[in-house]
């Protein structure tokens, strides 16, 4: 499989107009928050709470006990200022607090996603390429090929 240009990938070019078409654009701007988190709100209180889901516009905070999630009542309209003004299309109506485990979540070990890679046969490699082989754009089956590959070599396993 030889590497194509960025720009070349029809797969690269429909997915943004697939995203706004389908009206995703606007959870991908909501749920952005989620990878701005740390950037977003205070040490002090990142320690405390960290955003759980997104759900109609609303933000779910699971809060590490209820000394917490009465500061932060007093702090949710500065926190969803600030939140608002991050997002680029959409924008959080609300934020809601819900009890965490009681486990302080400074003391938490946090759980690292790690990859690993194994080696494909060539009788897999084969079936990958004969089930793209009905694919007449070739541009359009080296891609299903490479995502084939990638999903069959790459595993996720969750380590502490």
């Amino acid at each position: 499989m030889a590497a194509k240009n960025p720009t070349s990938d029809p797969v690269g070019t429909i997915l943004p107009h697939l995203s706004r078409d389908l009206g995703w654009e606007k959870q991908l701007d909501l749920h952005s928050i989620f990878i701005s988190w740390d950037g977003l709100v205070e040490e002090e209180v990142r320690a405390h709470c960290r955003p759980l889901k997104i759900e109609r516009e609303v933000l779910w905070l699971e809060v590490e006990n209820s000394s917490w999630m009465q500061q932060l009542q007093y702090l949710k309209h500065e926190l969803l200022q600030r939140l608002n003004r991050s997002l680029r299309l959409a924008r959080l109506h609300d934020i809601k607090m819900t009890l965490g485990t009681g486990e302080p979540f400074a003391q938490k070990e946090e759980k690292v996603a790690k990859v690993s890679f194994r080696q494909l046969s060539e009788e897999e490699l084969a079936a990958i390429e004969r089930q793209a082989a009905g694919i007449a754009d070739q541009q359009c089956r080296e891609a299903l090929v490479r995502f084939h590959y990638l999903a069959a070599v790459c595993r996720r396993r969750e380590e502490r």
